[in-house]
């Protein structure tokens, strides 16, 4: 006779209430149906695994031993039976997030490409927000989670740091400063800087950090997209200090990139949530992808 978890879940619970009714009523099933389930179990072994009398139920030595393993035996089957319905829902439902605009015209369309491919079933919606935006919107419960930088603070945001994304300096190929390895902010003094709009998130971390040597970025183009000011910068009209993932990935565009330093200026970009709300189990997925790519892009 082939042995159920019915049969030992029957075990278990007359062990553990002493008691063949209230291990009955516990199951929702009369009493002769659990006797016949527990001499099923012990024919099938062959031993005895209650000792009964007529005042008292008890585990046998034998059953001692094997209540054990019927309890891990048990474990594992309910485990195995939530990892399957965890695989099925995240394998189907929907994705609503917002990202800021450098990580969705960079790393993200890879991330969606691969998490399509394992994910056909699963519906995206993906906004392109500035972060302040993005982090409103979860909020409002727009979206579930945001890949931005964290703006504010806010007891209702939670907030997990994927990259610490350094400035480089960019320029055309043709430009002087294309011949240094490494770039110093007193470099950019001789040359027009085109600056996003001073009211910007990027501006604001560049006066932040640079203090008074913000005073060598000048120039007489000021524009409100990265886009804008990377077409500007293929042009030649001037070079520019940006987050890496701001540079879109265009190989065929004529600019280039170099490291700045004395200071090392950076932003912090991570994945924003309604502190106390659970991400659905295809959402996780998603994050859970964003965080091995990002952790390959920063070997």
């Amino acid at each position: 006779m082939k042995i159920t978890i019915d049969d030992l879940e029957a075990f278990i619970f007359v062990a553990d209430f002493e008691s063949f009714n209230l291990a009955a009523n516990e199951l929702g099933i009369t009493q002769p149906a659990l006797s016949r389930r527990i001499k099923k179990l012990e024919d099938s072994l062959g031993a005895k695994l209650l000792d009964r009398t007529t005042r008292k139920i008890s585990v046998s030595i034998v059953g001692e031993e094997f209540i054990i393993e019927a309890r891990r035996m048990i474990e594992e089957f309910n485990k195995s039976i939530d990892d399957v319905q965890e695989l099925i829902k995240t394998r189907t439902g929907s994705i609503s997030l917002t990202s800021n605009m450098s990580i969705a015209n960079s790393i993200l369309p890879d991330i969606v490409y691969d998490f399509k491919n394992a994910n056909p079933n699963i519906r995206l919606r993906i906004a392109q927000d500035s972060s302040p935006e993005a982090i409103k919107k979860v909020l409002r419960r727009e979206c579930e989670f945001a890949i931005a930088q964290f703006s504010q603070d806010d007891p209702n945001i939670e907030f997990e740091p994927l990259i610490n994304d350094s400035f480089v300096m960019i320029c055309n190929k043709k430009h002087p400063l294309a011949k240094k390895k490494k770039i110093k902010w007193e470099d950019f003094e001789s040359y027009n800087f085109i600056k996003l709009s001073s009211n910007s998130r990027t501006m604001n971390i560049l006066r932040n950090e640079l203090s008074e040597k913000i005073d060598y970025l000048k120039g007489d183009i000021e524009v409100e997209q990265f886009a804008a000011l990377i077409g500007l910068v293929e042009k030649n009209l001037g070079v520019s200090a940006i987050p890496s993932l701001a540079k879109f990935k265009r190989p065929e565009i004529d600019i280039i990139t170099r490291p700045i330093d004395n200071p090392t200026v950076s932003r912090m970009l991570g994945i924003i949530t309604y502190k106390g709300r659970s991400l659905s189990p295809a959402s996780k997925a998603f994050c859970t992808l964003i965080k091995e790519k990002i952790k390959k892009l920063t070997k």
